[in-house]
């Protein structure tokens, strides 16, 4: 792993977003909840600002994710970059997801007499939403698992270790778009994948320039 302190910051910023998106969403359990659509409407519909605000500071947390990802498969070999790319794929796809409960609340509900009103094109946005999530831990999830193979490979075992592990913890919770029990995987997943997150950002802020002798 090369010096990349852009893609150090990256992740951190990446990390921040994220925290702050679950924190915001405080006021609303029922989001990214399979079964619990119309509570997450409701909710969205009583707490505005803090939905506004979670969906935002994903937006903007995941986005940096994949510059991130990016970042950590730039100069590496092909197992590592194609890991690599998996993880910014399916955090782009995930970041673009997350404008869409910003169009409910901005440009949905305040045409609606009630939030119920709403249901039908509430549950399309939150549906995709929740399915371009479903589609980040998959894709994560196996990028995580094959960059934390390729840095055991390398001699990172600590590093190598703890991306396995996120790996294979955050692959099932792509099973959220139809499952409450993989969705309540997330406290496992989440905590894990960030702490790689940090580790490597970290690791990229500290390493030598391309191009040193090591």
């Amino acid at each position: 792993m090369v010096r990349d302190r852009i893609g150090a910051v990256l992740g951190l910023v990446g990390v921040a977003g994220n925290v702050a998106g679950v924190a915001f969403l405080f006021d609303v359990p029922a989001a990214y909840r399979p079964a619990q659509l119309e509570a997450w409407l409701s909710q969205s519909a009583q707490h505005p600002g803090a939905a506004a605000a979670s969906a935002a500071a994903f937006v903007v947390g995941l986005a940096a994710l994949g510059g991130w990802a990016r970042s950590l498969g730039s100069g590496a070999g092909p197992g590592l970059r194609a890991s690599a790319g998996a993880m910014a794929a399916g955090a782009f796809m995930n970041a673009a997801g997350c404008v869409a409960p910003l169009v409910l609340l901005v440009h949905v509900l305040p045409a609606c007499t009630e939030p119920e009103a709403c249901a039908p094109v509430a549950r399309a946005l939150l549906g995709s939403t929740l399915a371009l999530d479903a589609t980040f831990d998959l894709l994560f999830g196996l990028g995580l698992a094959g960059a934390g193979a390729a840095l055991v490979s390398r001699g990172s075992r600590a590093l190598g270790a703890l991306g396995l592990a996120a790996g294979l913890a955050t692959l099932p919770v792509s099973g959220q778009v139809l499952s409450e029990r993989a969705a309540s995987l997330l406290v496992v997943a989440a905590p894990l994948w960030l702490a790689f997150v940090v580790a490597a950002s970290v690791r990229m802020w500290r390493a030598a320039p391309a191009g040193s002798p090591r």
